[in-house]
């Protein structure tokens, strides 16, 4: 079969079948937003890569040097932070095609610092290659109190799922740099942010499971239910979506449901708590979008008292910025 023809999800899995993790100090291997190793009697360690490719995740017609350096870290610290966790080190490789100026490097990496000095973060090292296309790999390493850290694999039935802020707005403002119109969605593509400290005060709060919002709000609610073995009902009318981004989806004549399900790279966080919870946690801004069901039932979305299936979102293999 050829890639083409495979999901990214199809991808992992058969990746996840083919490496045996038989070390005993690895707690957790492939299939969450981070490998989780024994460290010490009250931490675990967070290890992470994310890779960003030109034209995939970005496109350097409207990024620049310095954003897609930031942009590269935001990405990382998301993931760290959906599992309850606090970024330390990171490493860059990157892959460069020669006609580059040098300048380019110059912002690429004082981006990757702006971000990573925001976060008490240290750039420790990496790797420089020559590339017909040019990418950035980031690999970060955090840690995270052993009663702190927070899977995806937690829900249970009956639990809500909440969602931390407005969705959409990243690929309102990929259509809105597409039509060269403006709008204010753009900054929420060109310079996304991990929601880091709000990560923290959730895990704190005895959450039950979480992700981060990567390649939107469908594809990560089917990853969380497909690790706690769960269903899930959405409620289309509770999805948190801006005025600005509804007003810049209007402007492109894109329906502001399908980017805040489908368009990813919000860095938003999803994640489920028991009812007993709620309270607690709307101090904290939270809006709840649903509740986790039994498997059997699927995974659906309530719009309009209609139940369908959710469908999916992004896919790295399918799908790419032109």
């Amino acid at each position: 079969m050829k890639i083409k023809e495979m999901s990214e999800t199809e991808v992992i899995e058969m990746i996840r079948r083919k490496v045996k993790v038989k070390i005993s100090n690895v707690k957790m291997g492939i299939g969450d937003d981070c490998a989780v190793l024994e460290h010490s009697k009250t931490e675990y360690l967070l290890a992470k890569t994310c890779t960003l490719v030109d034209n995939v995740h970005f496109s350097l017609e409207y990024f620049t040097p310095e954003q897609v350096g930031m942009k590269a870290v935001e990405s990382a610290v998301s993931d760290i932070a959906a599992m309850g966790g606090r970024p330390d080190y990171c490493l860059a490789a990157i892959g460069i095609p020669h006609d580059f100026d040098s300048s380019f490097i110059d912002g690429l990496y004082g981006g990757m610092l702006s971000s990573a000095s925001g976060y008490g973060i240290s750039l420790i090292g990496g790797d420089v290659s020559s590339s017909p296309n040019f990418f950035i790999s980031i690999s970060m390493l955090g840690t995270v109190a052993r009663k702190q850290l927070v899977t995806r694999s937690g829900a249970r039935k009956g639990d809500m799922i909440l969602c931390s802020g407005g969705l959409g707005g990243s690929a309102a403002g990929l259509g809105l740099l597409r039509k060269k119109a403006k709008g204010s969605s753009i900054m929420r593509h060109l310079e996304p942010k991990a929601r880091h400290d709000l990560a923290q005060k959730l895990a704190k709060a005895g959450i039950t499971s979480m992700t981060d919002i990567s390649d939107g709000l469908a594809p990560e609610i089917r990853k969380l239910c497909a690790s706690s073995g769960t269903g899930a009902v959405i409620y289309a009318d509770k999805i948190p979506i801006s005025s600005s981004t509804k007003n810049d989806a209007k402007k492109l004549g894109m329906n502001p449901l399908d980017i805040a399900l489908y368009g990813g790279e919000d860095f938003e966080l999803v994640f489920t708590a028991a009812k007993n919870k709620l309270d607690s946690l709307r101090k904290f801004g939270v809006k709840v979008i649903g509740k986790i069901v039994d498997k059997k039932n699927g995974i659906k979305l309530l719009d309009k008292n209609r139940l369908q299936a959710l469908e999916s979102g992004f896919d790295h293999f399918r799908s790419s910025l032109k």
